[in-house]
């Protein structure tokens, strides 16, 4: 899908970005080699209250549903109540930047079939 190009986004995340009410923007994409000649759309959102690592991605090919995952932690984090209170605001973070490209991708896909001419 052609929403998984780094370039749309790098757009989107820079859309978002400028939003204030969302924050940081830490978020980046990453860097991959195309799978069968596609970009795979992996978005990094590092979490700096946490070991472990987050990123955001497309559910599969076609689809313009995303996901949020977690890697396995390397180690026990522990944390202040204001550090546990800054975790709970990126996780709040990455959840709206997972449901805003997940709405930008079904915006690009509808507006690539409203200039395909498909009626469905």
């Amino acid at each position: 899908m052609p929403f998984r190009s780094k370039e749309t986004l790098q757009v989107w995340l820079d859309e978002f970005a400028a939003d204030e009410a969302n924050g940081s923007g830490a978020a980046y994409v990453a860097d991959q080699e195309p799978v069968d000649g596609r970009d795979s759309g992996l978005v990094i959102f590092p979490l700096h209250n946490a070991t472990t690592s987050v990123y955001i991605q497309p559910t599969e090919t076609g689809a313009p549903d995303w996901r949020v995952t977690f890697e396995p932690q390397p180690e026990a984090t522990e944390l202040s109540p204001d550090a546990l209170y800054d975790l709970c605001r990126e996780l709040a973070n990455a959840a709206a930047l997972c449901a805003f490209l997940q709405t930008k991708s079904v915006e690009h896909m509808a507006q690539l079939k409203a200039r395909a001419g498909g009626t469905d």
